[in-house]
């Protein structure tokens, strides 16, 4: 009986210590999720939303502090964010409503002259259609499909900026149907405008991140759309303003979008999901590689009801249990589980005396 007791000691307090370390790992789970709901975004009403980051008028809207993640999930990946923090106001008008995303960033990457270059960039996400399931925060999922504006600061400030200003002394006889003379040395735009497009092999076959011309069109600023992870594309029709400043060691950005979308309008007093990325190129962060938040409810004009976006818990795609469960988390849990279980197991074998 003395071994049996024994055993449910043991077992007692394995047991609990189980659950308390569980409970310690999911403790930042639920701390994001509250600091999610406190976070909530309320635009402010205003005769013309301004594209321009340091306009006065900004100084209206109230200001969100919006916790960013490292992109730890699915290669390529992160483990540790270079910006964990970005400041978010919103402003709207008649047709548009405008965002200004704020954070630090102590140098400014703005040109991809070289390989190892990486620009600094920023985007806001948000439902395509909001009257469907709910979208996943990561980019959507299969027929549930989400919008994504995204700033590019090299569209901005280096659309020619290539490998010649990189390297300024570099030599080259000839390059053949750029349409320079021999000696020169040609831009990407020469290939569309003087020479001959198909030798420009990325634009030729639409590319747009090798086209000045088109990004010149579109801005700063571009319109894409997703269904979850390696699906996103631009859109057909680019609709978005915006503009970055750089400024002692912060940027800020402002995107500027049309009330009216493809499936839905931005409504006075509807609360909707809105998450935000932003890369560090000085950094190395590019592609995947990023900082990102879940989902923050924004409305224009009225406060939001707290808990009406769909959040990472009821995600389909596993919500905070894939982060919990993936990586060292994973790994933590499984041992103890297996500990707990090898214990409990060795108890029942154990023949009663």
């Amino acid at each position: 009986m003395k071994i049996i007791d024994k055993t449910l000691s043991r077992r007692s307090l394995l047991t609990g210590g189980a659950v308390a370390v569980l409970g310690y790992m999911v403790r930042p789970v639920f701390r994001s999720a509250k600091a999610q709901a406190q976070a909530a975004i309320v635009a402010t009403p205003v005769g013309e939303v301004p594209v321009h980051p340091v306009d006065p008028r900004w100084s209206q809207a109230k200001v969100a502090t919006i916790t960013l993640n490292p992109q730890d999930l699915v290669l390529p990946r992160v483990f540790e964010a270079a910006t964990a923090l970005v400041e978010v106001k919103a402003l709207y008008d008649a047709d548009r409503l405008g965002l200004l995303m704020e954070w630090g960033d102590s140098e400014r990457d703005v040109d991809l002259g070289t390989v190892l270059q990486f620009r600094d960039a920023a985007a806001i996400q948000f439902p395509e259609d909001p009257s469907l399931d709910a979208a996943s925060f990561m980019m959507g999922q299969k027929d549930v499909g989400v919008v994504i504006y995204h700033w590019k600061s090299d569209w901005q400030f280096s659309r020619l900026h290539d490998v010649d200003e990189a390297y300024p002394n570099m030599y080259g006889e000839l390059y053949q149907y750029s349409g320079v003379a021999a000696g020169e040395i040609p831009e990407s735009i020469d290939y569309l405008v003087n020479g001959r497009k198909e030798f420009l092999t990325a634009a030729a076959a639409g590319n747009s991140i090798a086209d000045p011309l088109v990004q010149e069109a579109i801005g700063p600023v571009q319109k894409m759309r997703a269904e979850g992870f390696g699906t996103i594309e631009p859109e057909a029709e680019q609709d978005a303003g915006g503009m970055g400043v750089w400024h002692e060691g912060r940027w800020r950005v402002t995107f500027s979008v049309p009330r009216q979308q493809s499936r839905f309008k931005f409504e006075e007093g509807a609360a909707l999901p809105f998450s935000f990325a932003v890369w560090d190129g000085a950094q190395g962060e590019r592609n995947g590689q990023k900082a990102f938040s879940f989902w923050h409810d924004l409305s224009l004009g009225a406060a939001p009801v707290i808990g009406t976006s769909p959040s990472a818990e009821d995600d389909g795609g596993g919500g905070f249990l894939v982060p919990l469960l993936s990586s060292a988390g994973g790994v933590t849990v499984a041992a103890v589980m297996a500990a707990v279980g090898f214990r409990l197991w060795r108890g029942r074998e154990r023949p009663p005396e």
